[in-house]
């Protein structure tokens, strides 16, 4: 238990560091205006719920299916509306050096869902189940395709440390079974935070 909440107080502060990081960015280096305000509550929505996911996996070791199934859909959602509204090759100016490009988030959806989900159906569901698929179509369409390789070496650097760690803190490799969910959204924060 004592583990457990030393993780959750790092994704914590995680967490917490992106609301002030992104709201800073936001805000000082763009002009407050509604549509800034709006993206700011957009992105802390979606970060709460994100937390969430990351929160549930490390206590369940599995992904919260009615959440995770609602984040996805409301970001389909929402890059169909802007594709539509402002066309596939404009994005939206988050900030001065970041431009969120809905066409670049379908692919990445796309590209990441199709990997994840033939790694469950390959693997019959032993090493990713389909709540990760999910989470990496959130993931594609929060970060683009043009960040996919950027996130894979996050996320599958923390993953391989945080393993290593606990395996020799546990004394065994093998059969270790950790939450992926925790790893891919860390990636994901820390390309967007790179983004801006």
């Amino acid at each position: 238990m004592k583990k457990l909440l030393n993780i959750k107080t790092l994704f914590t502060f995680i967490f917490l560091s992106s609301l002030l990081f992104v709201g800073y960015k936001i805000f000082y280096f763009s002009s407050p205006n509604f549509s800034n305000s709006f993206v700011y509550i957009s992105l802390i929505v979606i970060f709460i719920l994100l937390f969430f996911l990351v929160y549930y996996d490390f206590l369940k070791m599995e992904v919260h299916n009615i959440v995770s199934f609602i984040l996805m859909i409301s970001l389909l959602i929402v890059n169909m509306f802007f594709y539509l509204y402002k066309g596939p090759e404009v994005g939206i100016e988050i900030t001065n050096v970041y431009t969120y490009l809905p066409l670049f988030n379908f692919y990445a959806a796309i590209i990441l869902g199709s990997v994840f989900l033939s790694i469950v159906l390959i693997s019959k569901e032993k090493a990713l189940g389909q709540g990760d698929v999910r989470v990496a179509i959130i993931v594609g369409l929060l970060i683009g395709y043009n960040n996919i390789l950027t996130w894979l070496y996050i996320t599958l650097f923390t993953a391989i440390c945080y393993s290593l760690y606990l395996g020799i803190k546990r004394g065994k490799l093998k059969g270790l079974q950790i939450p992926f969910v925790p790893f891919m959204i860390l990636g994901s924060l820390i390309v967007i935070f790179l983004s801006l």
